[in-house]
């Protein structure tokens, strides 16, 4: 990885779950394994390095958990991003936040059926996780949960994506993980002055999104079995690969 680098300055950006951490019943119990945090942290002061987080979490969960070694964090896909220096906000986060206050009321009642369902209150996204759900409740509580959200999806305020035993419902908008990768880009470069090479790490397919967004000379990996293999220039198996990952990319700068 050091000789593909040839004057450029690493961006390495990369999602939370799935990548960082490994996938946990709950959000809440998700956290790095202290190895692969170790190298995170290790690989954050390495020159002419710039490590940020992508996630489909808010921007605060995420800084929570990585802490100060990333210098950007991006929460709800892009939507809101966070740097030392800059902060990207966007503007249909306001205009959504009421719609997602009535859905959660809603859904709150609609699927209290549903033993194990549990619902992620983003206040401007809403996601509906299902994984420890019986089996036979599980499909019928997304469906139901999309249902309820079916209006406002019609209406075009609110979009839905899927992700693994979850769906989620966010603001209606062409902004993602792609768009945020491009941001944090443009404004390592200013920064630095001069070009810069994205590296990103992604488990599920919104972080498709982002794969697609890597120009020529970049390099998108892969972690587990979900995102599309034409995408990706390299895979790794989990979270623990991710942090050996890390210590190699470290010893090659």
């Amino acid at each position: 990885m050091g000789g593909r680098l040839d004057g450029r300055h690493l961006l390495l950006l990369t999602d939370f779950d799935g990548t960082l951490a490994e996938l946990a019943p709950t959000p809440a119990e998700a956290v790095m394994a202290d190895s692969v945090r170790e190298e995170f942290d290790a690989l954050s002061e390495a020159a002419n390095v710039t490590i940020g987080v992508v996630s489909g979490r808010r921007e605060f969960d995420v800084r929570a958990r990585v802490g100060p070694s990333a210098k950007f964090v991006a929460g709800l896909h892009g939507l809101e991003i966070l740097g030392p220096a800059e902060q990207f906000n966007h503007q249909a986060l306001e205009t959504v936040a009421p719609i997602i206050r009535d859905l959660f009321d809603t859904a709150s009642r609609e699927l209290a059926w549903c033993r194990g369902l549990f619902l992620e209150d983003k206040t401007y996204a809403l996601t509906c996780h299902v994984r420890l759900a019986q089996p036979e409740d599980a499909e019928a509580g997304l469906n139901q949960f999309v249902d309820l959200a079916s209006a406002q999806l019609e209406a075009g305020a609110l979009r839905l994506q899927t992700g693994s035993k979850s769906a989620e419902v966010l603001p209606a908008v062409n902004w993602h993980k792609g768009r945020a990768v491009n941001w944090i880009r443009s404004v390592v470069a200013r920064r630095v002055n001069e070009p810069v090479m994205v590296v990103f790490l992604g488990d599920d397919r919104t972080d498709e999104d982002a794969f697609v967004f890597l120009r020529e000379g970049d390099v998108g990996i892969g972690i587990g079995p979900r995102p599309h293999t034409h995408l990706i220039d390299w895979r790794l198996t989990g979270p623990s690969s991710v942090g050996r990952f890390f210590a190699a990319l470290r010893a090659a700068l």
